[in-house]
């Protein structure tokens, strides 16, 4: 993967980019995920967040009742719905 450059404020007027003003879009690539930003200014930016080696952690609330925690495959949940 290529790398850019990192930038901690807009070059165009000085905003920061830790304070995003509006987020355009954002979408899943084989990269990581491109998020497409507009700045305070106006100027448009293209961010890419790269996917990096860890464990995958999934939270939801589907049926309105509170999750119980991450299911674990051949966990007491696993196979289940967990309405029940």
């Amino acid at each position: 993967m290529k790398t850019g450059c990192t930038v901690d404020e807009c070059p165009r007027c000085g905003w920061p980019q830790s304070d995003v003003y509006e987020v355009l879009s954002r979408h899943l690539t084989s990269e990581g995920v491109v998020t497409y930003t507009r700045c305070a200014c106006g100027a448009v930016q293209m961010r890419v967040q790269p996917f990096q080696p860890g464990p995958v952690v999934a939270e939801a609330e589907t049926c309105g009742a509170p999750c119980r925690g991450p299911v674990r495959d051949g966990g007491p949940a696993a196979g289940r719905g967990r309405g029940g």
